[in-house]
């Protein structure tokens, strides 16, 4: 079983102060919902996960290695476009 490792750049902090490098990572690896990135970058992900006071977290995080995650992006609440790409859209 491979060991999961999770870095959060100094700038997510630094962008978006609400949510902190521990947020970031509680969110990654609480992450309810994931889909590849749309850009030219395969290892490059989108997702929302939850931070551990229950807030939904939009990520965008890269796979370095297998089992090496960087977080680069994240905040609090998340995009309406992230969500509804990742199936959070409204249901009838």
């Amino acid at each position: 079983m491979i060991e999961e490792r999770v870095a959060v750049l100094d700038r997510v902090p630094q962008r978006h102060p609400d949510v902190s490098k521990e947020d970031a990572a509680a969110a990654w690896n609480n992450a309810i919902a994931c889909a590849p990135a749309i850009d030219e970058d395969p290892r490059r992900y989108v997702a929302i996960g939850l931070d551990d006071r229950g807030r939904l977290i939009e990520l965008v995080v890269i796979r370095k290695e297998l089992g090496v995650w960087l977080i680069v992006h994240a905040q609090c609440p998340p995009q309406h476009d992230i969500k509804s790409r990742l199936g959070f859209g409204r249901r009838k």
